[in-house]
């Protein structure tokens, strides 16, 4: 799906003009019910993955919602074509700051940074007011034409997060790391403290991104080895998508 969809030319292009979300499915008691709402399968349940465009409103639906894009679509074309149609209904006329998008936690970002094969930046302080300067100083540069859609973001707030970098202790700063295989551990490739200014930050970023290794993984191959180590994922919400039930699945 990502491949052929989420990653065509013409569907980025449009996309800069839409606020994209990631759901988390069954990582979150919250959103849950809002996905149901969206689409529920043949079991009636929420199944595993939910695709849905919505208006401002976050009511109006602007296209037939599904598991995936070709609930939709007939091809990647003609989804890239109708996300133009429907910018012209919606005209953009603020220009608004975009905030750092960070995934929920660095239990999550490990396993969406593994799956999606991009290094994942961890800010890291005890301190509130440090972490929001922090995000905030992140901000423009994930934004920004060189690492937009390069590299995934979270918050840690204890050194307890930090366990699966194997760091017996780590200052406050930003880690980047490379996740593994299976999204349950990380090699910490780069980090700079509090008081790096937006270049250096720039600078450890670039350098996770150039010495990075990922392996291609296919389903056929990925999963059974996966299954021979013993790697599972325990969601927070029980597994309702009856080609996944018992409430754990295989990372990635």
């Amino acid at each position: 799906m990502d491949g052929s969809y989420l990653s065509h030319a013409g569907i980025v292009a449009a996309s800069r003009s839409f606020v994209c979300i990631r759901p988390l499915t069954y990582e979150s008691a919250a959103e849950a019910p809002f996905l149901e709402s969206l689409f529920r399968g043949r079991s009636g349940k929420l199944e595993n993955t939910v695709f849905a465009m919505l208006g401002p409103d976050a009511k109006t639906r602007l296209c037939r919602t599904g598991r995936s894009p070709d609930f939709a679509f007939r091809s990647p074309d003609e989804m890239a074509a109708a996300m133009k149609e429907i910018l012209k209904k919606y005209p953009d006329a603020r220009s608004i700051a975009r905030p750092l998008p960070l995934l929920a936690n660095v239990r999550l970002g490990l396993n969406v940074s593994s799956c999606d094969n991009t290094p994942l930046a961890i800010i890291y302080s005890p301190d509130k007011i440090t972490r929001n300067r922090l995000v905030q100083q992140l901000a423009p540069m994930a934004w920004g034409k060189n690492h937009i859609g390069q590299v995934q973001y979270c918050v840690a707030t204890t050194a307890e997060e930090l366990k699966p970098l194997g760091l017996e202790s780590s200052k406050p700063g930003i880690l980047v790391v490379q996740p593994g295989a299976y999204g349950d551990k990380g090699l910490l490739i780069s980090a700079v403290d509090v008081t790096a200014q937006t270049d250096r930050v720039a600078e450890a970023v670039d350098f996770a991104l150039l010495v990075s290794e990922f392996q291609q993984k296919t389903m056929q191959v990925h999963v059974p080895q996966g299954r021979r180590l013993g790697v599972d994922w325990k969601t927070a919400i029980p597994v309702t998508d009856p080609g996944r039930q018992g409430g754990r699945r295989s990372r990635n």
